[in-house]
């Protein structure tokens, strides 16, 4: 019987995990110079949790979680999203005491029953940041900044940042009336999903899939004739900023995000898609959500965040065509000659790695071609042999990466003037690892008792 992943997951593997670590370690590298900590928080919930939160009339409640009873009978689920739960881990352990603003990141796998395809996975990896007790414009543009300069290191240049705010309280209860009377006519021909949302969240109608292209929707009452003019002045000075870094951002009044917990700033980070026929691709989204905190049991806590999938990243990164290289080499490739030089070999590649240094060897053969083969396997800087004359010398004989060119040729033909035999101090002060190098034998001398590099016996 053969076995296969299944359907909505994926397997990471060569390039492609490569690019995977790219996006999170530029996600980290980006959140750290904001100030930001990193957190881990369980992969499963109870279910209650998202209930509250997200919202029960939203999609993946209704119809993507994975949940299931446990052994004790407890409704568990796998996390669809990140905020619940560090909002859950902060209001839990109260860590809104320890700092203010207190800055979290996230990193790890979400799980959504969702039809699959391309950028849409049943298992997708997200990142996501937090910030928990300030309220400011400030704050919402320099955290928007934020998202956009780290696509921006991954090689994405070009984007647009739509925003909208779903006002202050009394603003957004205005709204939703409006939008309850609007769509009482309407929603009779409507999909099923939007004559529910009508009763409990008829804001969730503006975010439906399946009538966004309607007439009802595209004709519906706009958020900025019921905003405050408080929630007015504080979109603009959100947007100022933005403009004033640079930023391409276009106010987008149909924008609500698909989430219950989002009040006020609402934002999503858009990339044209370059494919013929493909929507514009959303890498990012994320708002205000000042009132979660409370819902869960906490003090009521200023809070703004966003988040991306790394999977959907990678499929913009890959259109773009902005990827680095990553056939990445390995420092050293060291080949030897005999079995008493492969022990020698062993030693040095230890000495190497500790040292920072990429090693590999071949650890079954002695004769060079399949050795010369694997230097050219692992696109090795450079390829050091060792052999009797070497050991008996204590030198080595260094070989730069134009040497290994052709590994059908016989051997001795690899061998040209560019080739140079060193003594092993000369190789140490070379990579200018000598200093470190000998202290390390010095400290370790049962360890390389057999193997003194630093000196002829």
């Amino acid at each position: 019987m053969s076995y296969q992943k299944i359907k909505g997951t994926q397997d990471f593997f060569g390039i492609e995990k490569q690019k995977f670590a790219f996006i999170e370690q530029t996600a980290k590298n980006v959140s750290k110079r904001w100030g930001f900590f990193e957190m881990d928080t369980p992969i499963f919930e109870a279910t209650e949790l998202f209930n509250r939160s997200v919202g029960d009339e939203t999609d993946i409640v209704k119809k993507e979680m994975y949940t299931f009873l446990d052994k004790g009978d407890r409704s568990i689920t796998l996390r669809p999203e990140g905020t619940a739960s560090v909002t859950r881990a902060v209001v839990e352990n109260k860590l809104y005491a320890s700092t203010n603003p207190l800055k979290l990141s996230y990193f790890g796998p979400m799980f959504r029953y969702e039809r699959p395809q391309a950028g849409r996975l049943r298992q997708f990896t997200q990142f996501g940041v937090e910030v928990f007790g300030v309220e400011s414009a400030n704050l919402d543009a320099d955290l928007i900044y934020m998202a956009v300069e780290t696509f921006r290191e991954m090689g994405i240049k070009s984007m647009t940042v739509k925003i909208n705010t779903l006002g202050d309280d009394r603003s957004k209860e205005a709204y939703q009336e409006a939008l309850r009377v609007y769509f009482s006519t309407k929603v009779g021909s409507m999909c099923k999903d939007c004559q529910e949302r009508i009763v409990k969240n008829p804001l969730r109608i503006l975010d439906c899939k399946i009538d966004a292209k309607g007439e009802e929707i595209a004709n519906a009452p706009k958020m900025s004739d019921y905003l405050s003019f408080e929630s007015k002045a504080y979109l603009k000075k959100i947007v100022d900023l933005l403009e004033q870094l640079d930023v391409n951002v276009e106010v987008d009044q149909t924008l609500v995000r698909g989430l219950d917990y989002y009040t006020s700033t609402v934002f999503e980070i858009i990339v044209e898609s370059e494919s013929p026929g493909m929507k514009d691709l959303v890498l990012c989204g994320g708002g205000r959500y000042n009132g979660l905190s409370k819902d869960l049991g906490g003090p009521e806590l200023k809070a703004i965040g966003y988040a991306f999938g790394v999977e959907r990243v990678m499929i913009a990164l890959d259109e773009k065509n902005t990827w680095n290289d990553f056939n990445a080499s390995t420092d050293f490739a060291i080949l030897a000659m005999d079995d008493e030089s492969k022990t020698e070999s062993i030693k040095l590649a230890n000495l190497l790695r500790k040292c920072g240094k990429t090693v590999e060897l071949d650890y079954v053969n002695t004769t060079l071609k399949p050795q010369f083969k694997l230097s050219e396997r692992i696109n090795a800087k450079t390829v050091l042999l060792i052999g009797e004359e070497e050991r008996r010398n204590r030198t080595i004989t260094w070989k730069g990466k134009n040497i290994v060119e052709n590994s059908n040729n016989l051997p001795q033909e690899m061998f040209r003037n560019d080739q140079q035999t060193i003594s092993m101090e000369q190789f140490f002060k070379r990579l200018r690892i000598y200093t470190r190098t000998k202290r390390w034998m010095e400290k370790n001398p049962k360890a390389y008792a057999n193997y003194l590099l630093m000196r002829k016996e």
